[in-house]
């Protein structure tokens, strides 16, 4: 039997992965409550000339991800509005999950536009390797092991688009329902420090002579 067509659901084939949260929950504090609210997430980085060459799957066809994208933004907003698209809400560029990767500052973003996704800690994204058991299944990743994603490697990632329309606001958001190791990429952020290499002799000065010879007070660095 066919599985239930969700609305909304695309499979991104092919986009960087960035902001990882799908081992580990990831918290966030509320500035003025002090509750800690947990959740998973991940963005989904696409280079803006790879916008009409960068595929995913949307009711079973093949498509250009900015062709699937627009797809299920209709389906849903007339599932939830109906079809008169003058009904529609006006999103801002803050309400959607679908964001300029240049109005960012963060390594990686430029040139891009990314898809933020996330899912209630109730719902845990699946997430697979790349590789197949004797039968036949995906295996599933293991934090750390072979094979499991990681901020700034490239991925498979199913998405929910959806409608939230309640006493928090109008927004356009998407659920993050699976993501796949798809192929390795250079990891985000800066490269680990080697102290042996940062270091020389001339820098630390006689053994036992740092803070033994001048005991006045601080002065302010330059």
């Amino acid at each position: 039997m066919a599985s239930k067509e969700v609305v909304g659901k695309i499979t991104v084939l092919g986009a960087r992965a960035s902001f990882l949260s799908v081992f580990e929950p990831n918290k966030q504090t509320d500035d003025e409550t002090g509750k800690v609210r947990e959740n998973w997430k991940g963005n989904l980085l696409v280079q803006k000339d790879d916008l009409d060459t960068t595929m995913a799957k949307y009711n079973g066809a093949k498509m250009p991800l900015a062709k699937a994208m627009a797809a299920a933004k209709k389906d849903v907003l007339t599932k939830k509005y109906g079809a008169d698209e003058k009904s529609w809400p006006k999103y801002k560029p803050e309400k959607k999950f679908w964001r300029d990767g240049d109005l960012e500052n963060w390594d990686g973003y430029e040139g891009c536009w990314y898809i933020s996704a996330n899912a209630q800690l109730a719902d845990r994204p699946l997430v697979l390797t790349n590789r197949k058991d004797a039968d036949g299944k995906w295996i599933p990743a293991e934090p750390g092991g072979a094979a499991a994603p990681y901020a700034g490697c490239w991925v498979n990632a199913t998405i929910v688009v959806w409608c939230q329309d309640n006493e928090h606001g109008k927004r356009l958001n998407c659920q993050l329902k699976a993501l796949q190791f798809l192929k390795d990429g250079e990891a985000f952020g800066a490269a680990p420090v080697d102290a042996q290499e940062e270091f020389d002799d001339d820098d630390v000065g006689e053994e036992g002579s740092i803070g033994d010879e001048d005991e006045g007070g601080d002065e302010d660095l330059v």
